[in-house]
């Protein structure tokens, strides 16, 4: 082997190793291998908003190889603690997520109640529910017609909050999905 190989072979294994890096995230119990490459780590909260605390969750990039616009990034929390804030609030994860039976919402069809800037996307109401349960909350993006969403969803004791634009809402069970399945391979 010349010089130039040895060198190479030791990048490519530099690479390998560092790409093959992981954060242990731990949460309600749970312990997860997060990649390096999907971690969001802590430190990149805004300078402005307060110092996370472990206890609130984690969040990664479902899709890291995705040019930043089209990324969708899942925040992970405990589903107990989440509740625990919104009880007694009109939080819409009252009537999802926290809900003593929550709500079917894969293949449902969807209503958009907007007023422009901010709109939801209902699921139908089931009967005696005195007003419909929200799937997604949304905002516009300036000049784009398109908006930012959000969808809090459960996934056993935790919460995943999928964010997404709004022309990936059709896409939300498959999200769901991917991102169950990396935390069932991330999880030891």
């Amino acid at each position: 082997m010349d010089g130039r190989s040895t060198v190479a072979s030791i990048l490519v294994a530099g690479l390998l190793w560092a790409c093959s890096e992981s954060t242990t995230r731990k949460l309600e119990g749970h312990a997860f291998d997060v990649p390096k490459l999907n971690d969001i780590s802590d430190s990149d909260a805004p300078f402005f908003l307060p110092a996370l605390d472990a206890r609130d969750g984690f969040s990664f990039y479902l899709n890291p190889e995705a040019s930043l616009p089209d990324q969708n990034q899942i925040s992970v929390a405990s589903k107990e603690r989440m509740c625990a804030r919104a009880a007694g609030t009109e939080a819409q994860i009252n009537s999802t997520v926290c809900a003593a039976r929550p709500p079917q919402w894969r293949g449902q069809p969807l209503r958009k109640v907007s007023d422009g800037v901010f709109w939801t996307y209902e699921l139908p109401p089931e009967v005696g529910q005195k007003s419909p349960a929200s799937l997604a909350s949304c905002s516009a993006m300036e000049g784009t017609g398109q908006g930012l969403c959000t969808a809090v969803l459960p996934y056993g004791d935790l919460t995943l909050t999928i964010h997404l634009r709004d022309n990936q809402l059709a896409s939300l069970a498959t999200l769901y999905d991917q991102s169950v399945a990396n935390l069932q391979r991330w999880e030891r």
